[in-house]
């Protein structure tokens, strides 16, 4: 059999059990992956008044979303470990201070970063903001596929950060 047979054979077989499986998928069949929209912590008034507390949710069920205001609450008063989802060259360009760098798309290569993590800390991840879904990404990795139980996006990420006028390492 010649090799152009053989690849016909491949394609052919290939397109057929693709079509298989989307006819008999409960779920939606997506060829593109949609835009993940995680829930929001939002901060708690005090006594009616102007006042915001940020507080951690003592239990989550999937990471949620935070905005910069708690992230900046987060960072100033060191309640959790911030987590650059970007690439190393964009973290070394600037990065929250004391983040560490874990970039989603290369995460087997940072295992033992990750394993390293610890489990008493809430963990933040964050990217450049905007169209990026890396920190949603590594967030859901990290709670889902590591076990990680408090684990909080900031979605805003280095864009709202450098906007704001906070520093950067």
């Amino acid at each position: 059999m010649t090799a152009l047979k053989q690849i016909a054979i491949i394609v052919v077989l290939g397109t057929l059990l693709g079509l298989v499986r989307f006819a008999f998928t409960a779920d939606d069949f997506k060829l593109l992956k949609e835009k993940r929209v995680l829930k929001t912590v939002a901060a708690d008034r005090v006594d009616g008044t102007e006042v915001e507390r940020y507080r951690i949710p003592d239990f989550m069920t999937e990471p949620l979303a935070i905005d910069l205001p708690f992230a900046k609450s987060l960072f100033d008063d060191k309640l959790g470990l911030f987590i650059d989802a970007r690439d190393p060259d964009e973290f070394s360009a600037g990065h929250i201070p004391g983040a560490l760098n874990i970039p989603y798309d290369y995460y087997e290569d940072f295992e033992d970063v990750i394993t390293a993590l610890p489990r008493d800390k809430t963990l933040i991840t964050y990217c450049s903001g905007g169209e990026c879904d890396l920190s949603t990404d590594l967030g859901d990795y990290l709670f889902n596929e590591r076990g990680f139980t408090s684990v909080l996006v900031f979605s805003g990420g280095m864009t709202f950060w450098e906007e704001a006028g906070y520093i950067t390492e």
